[in-house]
């Protein structure tokens, strides 16, 4: 489409350091990939983008979630892979239609508590950060089918995923520090795929996993 009814557009790999804010007149744009830039913020009026669904800003220069993006309260897919956040604001639950969130290669170390507001979010990429426990309210993602929580800082299994018992399909828990399984892991009536290798787990965990593979798991150890 031409103009101001253009659904799409990608501005990947442009060497950008800013966004053109002629782009926030596009009121129709479902899509944006902004992948591979330098973007280190976004202007207040990308907020205007109250169509936007699909937004893809990976591999820029992120420290902090840019405020405007909360405005989009349209969006269900949000990509933000490969920059440098350590830390989420307390508002991201106003993206209350967010269903996939691919947050690996940051540095986050927490998650505010409020993380467990996103109840439409299915998929959760959290590969490849600093994080060592959940928020309480992480067991409140109802909707969750697929989490990623491989190569963190995970000592233990946190308590709040134990509460997804029958939501979400496969979890990947590879390159921490577990060395147990709480027994209630077995109550992931749902779980079909479990990727824990390269943890220095004990014999009694080994067993566990013995047991969820008669259950029908697919474990990849």
């Amino acid at each position: 489409m031409k103009g101001n009814f253009i659904v799409g557009l990608g501005l990947s790999s442009c060497k950008l350091t800013s966004f053109p804010e002629s782009i926030t007149n596009l009121k129709f744009l479902q899509t944006l990939k902004l992948y591979n830039n330098q973007l280190t913020s976004l202007p207040e009026s990308f907020g205007q983008l109250k169509s936007l669904q699909i937004l893809h800003l990976g591999a820029n220069k992120l420290t902090t979630l840019p405020k405007p993006i909360l405005q989009l309260k349209s969006l269900q897919k949000l990509n933000l892979e490969g920059n440098q956040l350590s830390t989420l604001p307390k508002s991201l639950e106003q993206l209350e239609l967010l269903q996939k969130l691919d947050l690996r290669w940051n540095k986050l170390t927490t998650l505010p508590e409020s993380f467990g507001q996103l109840k439409s979010l299915q998929s959760l990429s959290l590969w490849g950060n600093r994080l060592s426990t959940l928020p309480e309210s992480f067991g409140d993602l109802k909707s969750l089918e697929t989490l990623d929580l491989s190569n963190n800082q995970l000592i233990t299994l946190p308590e709040p995923i134990l509460e997804l018992k029958s939501l979400f399909h496969t979890l990947s828990l590879g390159g921490n520090q577990l060395t147990t399984l709480p027994e209630s892991f077995i109550d992931l009536l749902s779980l079909k795929t479990l990727y824990i290798k390269n943890n220095p787990l004990n014999l009694r965990a080994k067993d566990f996993l013995k047991r969820l593979k008669k259950k029908g798991v697919d474990v990849i150890n």
